[in-house]
């Protein structure tokens, strides 16, 4: 059966030579778009200019927030795989590694960037990105390809870009509603959200607020300390926007999120769905985040100014007895070991200033300058905790603490400027420059010595982009882009290594992409189709590698790795109301050279080589209510993590194969819907174990619920 699903979704990418996006919906603000934007155009801003999606020369995936309402996603990862080419491995929500056309590393900083509206959420530290709740979403965009020139270091295999609605200035908006679904074997999550807005002064000021409370029922036990539904938790988003229109050229908006996220822990278990933790393995994460901007339209050109502050402090406790238990007979110490944890508590502070300069031409030139900088400061403090009584005196060998404080200021300046040669042809050059001062000091009592790491440096990079388009109609978009994409350096913990040799620090990354794509849609919008190849060369990879005899790594620079790539889209509606869609992407990332962790041949870590979706909705009247039923399918191939550096061979995960079903009827006021997830009961394993990674990560069992919804 899973060879048969398999074969079937790859057979529809190639016949439809296709692969990735959402069904095309009524765009919710095309009224507001500049150029030929038509009725049931998608609007985006990937450019950072509001443009009609198939003008945009970029692989892009746009979903609206009716069509992520539909499906009853809460996070991106609900649906990952009817996006061409993105990938997420998550443990638990709050911790997840997202990668995008196979650009993927366990170490190192992020590759994909990542946004709330204006402001960039990425770490410093490591690429355990934000994971935000679909809350009052407009859009999500999902840029394909290196993004480095418009969107700086870290957006190497692409960006997501989280359009939040905005504030409505002339008139009272509201809504609330909420879910609640029976997990198979497990608990009972639900969902409550609302919001509500109102103009204070009829187009001049408004305020507009959201907040969703979301409980995770869990369906993982632990008979050692007698407790059931561990990764049961929640998490609780609150979101204010207040605009004021001060004049009819200048508007500004000021934004407030918090973010508490708490869960009993990770979503990791063996295939009976329990684990045997010594203790418990809490994890939480409290995330707030201010925004302001403002622009002034001067006529020909907007200037924008976006100040953005983050503050997200993190908890995330590991059970590390089974992986170092074992060690203690070696040094000699024959005492049974209760437990041995590691509690991490990380705190990030981020400021970022972004300055743009945008011209609003109707002619042949169209451009945009602007200047970023950032000031990251990230913690981390770390403590082994040792039961006591089994180590000798004075031994404290496992015993072991740190800090370890870092901090990076990067500033960089970038344009892009298109002309249109011809009534068909528009070319484009973009630039960026980029410098990253960093320095890190960390002070640990590990492996039995204390010790101090001092490190400083500099890095720099310089992404350009090239991109030459055809439109010989309004319904056809041929292109070419190449870009570069780039990651900052960093340091490595010398001191955690117990005397073995690790370099102090690694260089940045950079990604050279040659793409080819094309979008295409029939005038009645019944047909839509968006298909890209791509070639990636990825030098001087940041990757992992592991001390051995030590339960510690360290990023290092491994050679090149390159591939070629295709993904694409396609949605069909042959009858009014009916629409099937399908979705593919595929690629062959792979190493070009030996390293200490991967050889010649090795495919990139975590990143399926096929992923792929279909779905059909059909929409019909119930009475005088609009209905719809829609059934979605999603497929990723396995993907493996080599492990050269333990001599053993790659772990794998499993091959994902989710099916998902929702029917549902409304009114003006209300809509209502019933829903099943994960309808096979597949229990898949996400995310494989390994090193101290005692169990798996594994698909949420099937969940059946009811969805209710009021607005006015």
């Amino acid at each position: 059966m899973q060879m048969r699903l398999r074969r079937i979704g790859q057979i529809s990418f190639i016949a439809m030579a296709c692969a990735a996006s959402a069904m095309p919906v009524q765009a919710q603000d095309t009224a507001s778009a500049s150029g030929d934007a038509q009725p049931g155009d998608i609007i985006v801003t990937a450019q950072k200019r509001e443009q009609a999606l198939i003008d945009v020369p970029l692989s892009i995936t746009a979903i609206t927030g009716e069509t992520l309402a539909r499906r009853g996603a809460s996070a991106v990862e609900d649906v990952q795989y009817s996006v061409p080419g993105i990938s997420i491995t998550q443990f638990a929500p709050g911790q997840q590694r997202v990668q995008i056309r196979g650009i993927s590393t366990l170490n190192g900083l992020p590759t994909v960037g990542v946004y709330l509206d204006e402001t960039p959420l990425n770490l410093e530290l490591n690429q355990s990105g934000q994971d935000v709740r679909l809350l009052d979403i407009k859009r999500v965009e999902v840029l394909r390809g290196p993004q480095g020139t418009l969107y700086g270091q870290g957006a190497v295999g692409g960006t997501i870009r989280y359009i939040t609605n905005d504030v409505n200035l002339r008139e009272v908006e509201g809504s609330a509603g909420g879910e609640v679904a029976a997990i198979a074997g497990g608990g009972t999550d639900w969902k409550s959200e609302g919001m509500v807005n109102v103009p204070l002064v009829t187009e001049r000021l408004g305020l507009r607020v959201a907040g969703s409370y979301q409980n995770f029922g869990g369906w993982i036990d632990n008979p050692v300390i007698d407790d059931r539904r561990i990764n049961s938790g929640h998490a609780l988003t609150l979101r204010g926007k207040l605009t004021a229109q001060v004049s009819d050229p200048f508007k500004v908006t000021l934004m407030v999120q918090h973010q508490n996220l708490k869960l009993g822990a990770q979503n990791l278990s063996d295939e009976n769905q329990q684990v045997f933790d010594a203790i418990p393995t809490p994890q939480t994460s409290k995330v707030t985040l201010i925004n302001g901007l403002g622009t002034y339209d001067f006529g020909p050109v907007t200037l924008l100014s976006s100040t953005s502050f983050l503050d997200r402090r993190d908890l995330l406790t590991s059970d590390l007895t089974a992986t170092l238990a074992p060690l203690l007979p070696l040094l000699g110490i024959s005492a049974p070991v209760q437990s041995i944890s590691l509690p991490n508590r990380t705190s990030n502070r981020i400021f970022a200033q972004e300055v743009r300069l945008s011209s609003n031409s109707d002619g042949p030139l169209n451009w945009t300058v602007g200047g970023f900088y950032r000031n990251s400061r990230t913690h981390l403090a770390f403590e082994s905790v040792v039961n006591p009584d089994v180590l000798p005196a004075g031994f404290q060998l496992l015993a072991s603490d740190g800090t370890n404080p870092s901090n990076s200021k990067s500033w960089a300046i970038f344009g892009e400027a298109s002309y249109r040669l011809t009534s068909t042809l528009t070319a484009l050059v973009g630039l960026r420059q980029f410098e990253d001062h960093r320095r890190q000091d960390v002070v640990s009592n590990s492996f039995g010595a204390p010790a101090v790491d001092h490190a400083r440096g500099t890095y720099k990079a310089t992404s350009p982009r090239f991109n030459l388009a055809w439109q010989p109609t309004d319904n056809v978009n041929l292109y070419g882009n190449v870009g570069r994409g780039f990651r900052s350096g960093g340091f490595n913990v010398t001191s955690l290594a117990g005397g073995a040799f690790v370099p102090s620090r690694y260089s940045p990354d950079s990604l050279w992409s040659y793409e080819l794509g094309g979008k295409f849609q029939s005038a009645d919008r019944r047909i839509v189709l968006e298909l890209a190849g791509y070639r990636n060369v990825w030098n001087d990879v940041q990757s992992t590698s592991n001390v051995p005899g030590f339960p510690t790594s360290f990023t290092s620079n491994s050679g090149k790795v390159t591939g070629w790539g295709a993904d694409g889209s396609v949605s069909y509606t042959p009858v009014s109301g009916l629409t099937f869609s399908v979705t593919g992407s595929w690629n062959n990332m792979e190493y070009r050279s030996n390293t200490a962790d991967h050889l010649v041949g090795d495919r990139v870590d975590y990143v399926p080589r096929f992923t792929g979706s279909a779905s059909a909705e059909y929409n019909f009247d119930v009475g005088s209510m609009p209905s719809f039923a829609r059934v979605d399918f999603q497929h990723a191939d396995k993907f493996q993590v080599f492990l050269r550096n333990f001599q053993t061979a790659p772990v794998r995960s499993d091959e994902q194969n989710i099916l998902n079903a929702r029917i549902g009827t409304s009114t003006k006021v209300w809509n209502a819907s019933v829903f099943v997830k994960n309808i096979l009961n597949r229990d898949s394993v996400l995310y494989p174990a390994y090193a101290s990674l005692i169990y798996p990560a594994r698909l949420e069992p099937r969940t059946v619920g009811i969805a209710f919804n009021v607005a006015y």
